[in-house]
């Protein structure tokens, strides 16, 4: 009899290290997380793409008071964010930001892609990945600077504004366009384009270097400043026509699909479509472009 119990017991005392032994090896193997090998199938996995941008600058990205929370940001680049999620099958959340910290914010893991009415720049392709060029037909081709009205007349050529003071967004193109095409140019950055204006206004700067769009929207409801009748050369850009958007150095992935997605969109004509319904939403909002 005892030699049967203590057969029983070891019987038992092997069954449950094997139960044991099994059971550990099974929560090893279903604990062990997939792990995204880019951003591109980060982002598919967790069903969310973030995209930063700096909602100052109509009617490329700018906000309606009369709405909250993500509804409250509009703008044609808001409109291809959007887009771009709907053809990669993800919800879009927008990080707003100031224009200084827009890029940096993809470096950092904020965001997952930059879109804020970017220009093409060396130093940024550098940087970042850069898509191909989108908008290829609206502000981006047209750059130039603002002054006060009655002063209009007194600038005919970049010339005219060696060595004055010009205030630009940091980061911007327009920053690039002081410091390369006018001499001596006293230049003034500022993170926010609503800055620029009251510089400009309050004789604080001579000019204020920005597109064209966003120049005639400033002139319509500001009586005393007025887009000059000088103008960058904006050549040099030619091979990188329209706006850009941008994406971490090394995520090839991300930017190529987003670069199917933007041909698209090129073929399509879209942005200018959304761009047509910013301008009428920004002027429901007070701001007038010219058509």
């Amino acid at each position: 009899m005892k030699k049967m119990i203590k057969a029983l017991l070891a019987l038992l005392m092997v069954t449950s290290l094997v139960a044991c032994s099994t059971g550990s090896t099974t929560t090893k193997e279903t604990a062990e997380p997939t792990v995204a090998s880019n951003k591109l199938e980060e982002i598919l996995s967790k069903g969310k793409i973030v995209v930063a941008t700096s909602p100052d600058y109509a009617p490329m990205e700018f906000i309606d008071p009369s709405k909250t929370g993500q509804d409250q940001y509009i703008g044609s680049d808001i409109s291809l964010a959007y887009y771009i999620g709907e053809q990669l099958g993800v919800d879009v959340e927008i990080a707003a930001m100031d224009f200084s910290t827009v890029l940096s914010s993809v470096d950092l893991g904020k965001a997952d892609v930059a879109i804020s009415g970017f220009g093409w720049k060396e130093d940024r392709e550098q940087t970042y990945e850069l898509s191909i060029g989108y908008n290829q037909n609206g502000e981006s081709s047209c750059q130039g600077l603002m002054v006060k009205a009655d002063k209009k007349g007194d600038y005919t050529s970049l010339a005219d504004f060696a060595g004055k003071k010009i205030v630009a967004q940091s980061g911007s193109l327009q920053e690039n366009y002081v410091n390369t095409q006018i001499e001596n140019a006293d230049l003034q950055l500022v993170t926010d384009l609503t800055s620029a204006v009251l510089m400009l206004k309050t004789d604080k700067v001579d000019a204020f270097a920005c597109s064209c769009d966003q120049m005639e929207a400033y002139e319509k409801a500001n009586e005393d400043i007025a887009k000059s009748d000088v103008e960058f050369d904006t050549t040099i850009e030619d091979q990188h026509d329209g706006n850009v958007l941008a994406v971490k150095k090394g995520e090839v992935e991300l930017i190529e699909k987003i670069n199917e997605i933007l041909t698209q969109v090129n073929e399509d004509g879209l942005y200018q479509k959304w761009s047509d319904d910013a301008k009428a939403q920004a002027l429901d909002l007070g701001l007038e472009f010219e058509e």
